[in-house]
């Protein structure tokens, strides 16, 4: 009997103890909030809230960069007002361009077709030497060169109609000249793993082509749009869609005794290859 009431007793005054320290930690907590709730209550006013009349001229100037600097770290701060922002201090991130085009020379090589004759497969090849003065804006002198073989369509109406296939008109050649508008920039994901840059442009111009026409070279109107996809700040893939309108006389037909008429062509040619920039890219 004697030893339970000595373990009663003892488990009773454990249980006081406990409580006493519960107690004891939530005072800590209770103590250290408020002491936080003071601390917070009677922290100083910030410098800002002063009158400004009794600022002098150098205070003014801090004061109006502390409020710039907490409307740019607050995200306030509008994009006309990032040339107010300190130097070194207020650092604005803006991407580069990859492959910059201004003040620098593009050659571009490639190889295609004629993708609207019927009668003949006009493949051959193409290259353009290009300047550009501004991003957006450059021109460009360009040479065509084209070789012509007769598709099957061709020998069935020589054949079977007794039509000459030689007096429809081809584009063998051309100069032209063009200015070229880069007015789209953008990116394309690859896989999701590789970002590739590129350009859109659209090209306005004119120059000669030589055709298998009666004046065998004639006048000619150029219109034409592409891209240019960055592999290096030097090197980029580039595809280019041609229109040449141009008009011309066809030769006389050999087998009737119609004289030929002089008529608008048009000839669409796709060309892809490889652009090459010189000097190397210098970032403003």
């Amino acid at each position: 009997m004697k030893i339970k009431f000595v373990v009663l007793a003892a488990f009773l005054c454990g249980s006081s103890a406990f409580a006493q320290q519960k107690q004891l930690q939530n005072q800590d907590v209770v103590d250290i909030e408020e002491l936080y709730k003071t601390n917070e209550n009677q922290a100083p006013k910030p410098a800002l809230e002063k009158k400004v009349d009794t600022l002098s001229e150098e205070e003014k100037k801090q004061l109006e960069s502390l409020k710039q600097d907490a409307d740019y770290k607050s995200g306030t701060i509008s994009v006309s007002e990032l040339g107010k922002l300190s130097p070194f201090n207020d650092i604005s991130m803006i991407q580069r361009k990859y492959l910059p085009k201004t003040e620098r020379f593009q050659i571009y090589t490639g190889a295609g077709l004629s993708t609207n004759a019927p009668w003949f497969l006009n493949v051959g090849g193409r290259i353009n030497f290009s300047y550009n003065f501004a991003e957006k804006f450059g021109v460009e002198l360009s040479g065509l060169f084209l070789t012509s073989s007769e598709k099957e369509a061709a020998k069935e109406i020589r054949e079977n109609n007794s039509l000459q296939p030689e007096r429809f008109i081809l584009t063998k050649s051309g100069v032209l000249l063009d200015l070229v508008w880069s007015p789209i920039y953008g990116k394309v994901a690859t896989l999701d793993q590789d970002i590739i840059p590129f350009d859109m442009y659209f090209a306005f111009g004119g120059g000669t082509a030589g055709t298998n026409s009666t004046e065998k070279t004639v006048p000619a109107g150029h219109i034409a749009t592409g891209q240019i996809f960055a592999i290096s700040k030097g090197v980029a893939f580039r595809w280019d869609y041609s229109w040449l309108i141009y008009q011309a006389t066809p030769v006389p037909d050999s087998i009737t005794s119609s004289v030929p008429i002089k008529n608008t062509y048009n000839d669409l040619i796709f060309t892809a290859g490889l652009s090459f920039f010189f000097p190397e890219a210098k970032y403003r």
